[in-house]
């Protein structure tokens, strides 16, 4: 099957885009010796959305290519406020010495998905220096019937490494040197950095861009410049309605671009996403939960969006 031909059954499966032109894993304290919410430079990060105690749930009809064929899924992107370890990198617990504490924000994007007789079971979690939007910290859990892989990218001292535990020959463990500046993307956190960039047609960026680690392979990492640039207003219309959206281009060297839609209104919630393979992400709905507390019998209910709201209707007059 050609990248044309899985395009357009994507777009069969999905419809196309009508543009014009438990407990552990809440965030840190709210109160007492929690640390103080960074009031930084980016005005996303900054926004005190993130300090109201809950999390934004973003769920996306999604479809990805495996073996030659595209798989339908859910895909769900979920952004949480958490306090920061910064000796351990790990989310802080009540009373933790304030001194090692760092506010960042914490992107999970969950991925699951059938392949025949086995099922893909990905987590992949970038966090965010909140007060710079700078990437510390990512990791990736990626498991099937083959095995599992583990994946760890972490900044200390002004330099970044990269982990791989994986089940393929001669990639059992390694650990790669990775540079270190404004410059340099992990192509996985761009659905959430994208949003913390200015929103206004023309905002460009050079990058040195890092491939996808969300697969179980973990060969050292090829860095390529890419261009990002914001180009221009456009309609998209997705499962979860109409939006004004900032259409962004992502091109790496002479290669096609991938494109995201971020929405015009605060916080710039990701609409829509397209890669050159076929993959497609079309948001189905937002909302904003303390997840964690969503752990009883019937909470599953919430995976089918936000609940309509009742309106009540007049009760009719006797004649």
């Amino acid at each position: 099957m050609t990248l044309d031909m899985v395009g357009r059954v994507l777009r069969v499966a999905f419809g196309l885009l009508a543009l014009m032109a438990v407990p552990g894993c809440r965030p840190g304290p709210a109160a007492g010796r929690a640390a103080a919410p960074a009031a930084g430079p980016n005005p996303f990060a900054a926004s005190a959305l993130w300090d109201d105690g809950r999390a934004e749930i973003d769920a996306y009809e999604a479809a990805v290519l495996r073996y030659g064929v595209p798989r339908a899924f859910t895909a769900y992107l979920i952004v949480v406020k958490e306090d920061f370890s910064k000796t351990q990198l790990v989310k802080a617990d009540p009373g933790h010495d304030l001194d090692d504490l760092f506010t960042v924000l914490k992107l999970n994007h969950a991925i699951n998905y059938q392949t025949g007789i086995y099922s893909y079971h990905q987590l992949a979690s970038a966090f965010f220096d909140r007060a710079s939007m700078d990437l510390v910290k990512f990791s990736l859990t990626s498991n099937e019937w083959c095995g599992n892989t583990y994946k760890e990218y972490t900044r200390r001292d002004g330099k970044g490494a990269l982990h791989a535990h994986t089940y393929w020959d001669n990639q059992s463990e390694a650990t790669y040197d990775v540079p270190v500046g404004p410059d340099v993307v992990f192509y996985d956190q761009l659905p959430l950095w994208i949003r913390s960039l200015p929103q206004t047609p023309g905002t460009a960026r050079s990058l040195r861009l890092l491939p996808t680690q969300i697969e179980s392979r973990g060969s050292r990492p090829d860095i390529v410049p890419a261009t990002l640039q914001a180009v221009r207003e456009e309609r998209v219309v997705v499962p979860a309605g109409a939006f004004r959206a900032l259409r962004w281009e992502l091109t790496p060297g002479n290669g096609r671009p991938d494109v995201y839609w971020t929405s015009r209104d605060d916080p710039h919630v990701l609409v829509a996403w397209e890669r050159p393979d076929g993959t497609a992400y079309r948001l189905k709905w937002t909302q904003r939960l303390a997840y964690w507390t969503l752990n009883r019998p019937g909470d599953e209910t919430y995976l089918e969006g936000p609940k309509p709201e009742v309106t009540s209707r007049p009760k009719p007059r006797r004649r």
